[in-house]
């Protein structure tokens, strides 16, 4: 039998100086079909986002790539996934996890990228 694994990566957006105060993170797991943007709860931690999506099957590698000086389309999409999570119309959507307050995200200024798969078959 052929082990067939699906490979993605989760970047982490490390936010510059003048934005330190944000606190509601966005991750974004790029796959072979594009993006897509998470906002997590205010408490969450990388921890407890590396536990998440263990429990969906995902194994991501402990050693991350510091990107610099990433592409203005990221700060686009931690920007449209923020306007879609203060957006929610149900208290179970993301709303109620991130706030409706549309405090801005900040400008993304590096990202910590880690390698994850997720076996397939």
């Amino acid at each position: 039998m052929t082990r067939i694994y699906e490979y993605a990566r989760l970047w982490v957006p490390l936010y510059d100086a003048a934005s330190l105060a944000v606190t509601r993170p966005v991750y974004l797991i790029e796959a072979a079909d594009g993006f897509e943007g998470i906002a997590a709860e205010k408490n969450t931690t990388l921890m407890g986002v590396f536990n998440d999506l263990g429990r969906q099957g995902w194994r991501i590698d402990v050693a991350a790539q510091r990107v610099h000086h990433p592409s203005p389309e990221f700060q686009m999409l931690i920007d449209a996934t923020l306007d879609e999570a203060d957006h929610a119309t149900s208290p179970a959507e993301l709303a109620s996890a991130v706030g409706t307050g549309g405090d801005p995200a900040g400008a993304v200024s590096e990202f910590d990228v880690y390698g994850m798969r997720r076996r397939a078959d």
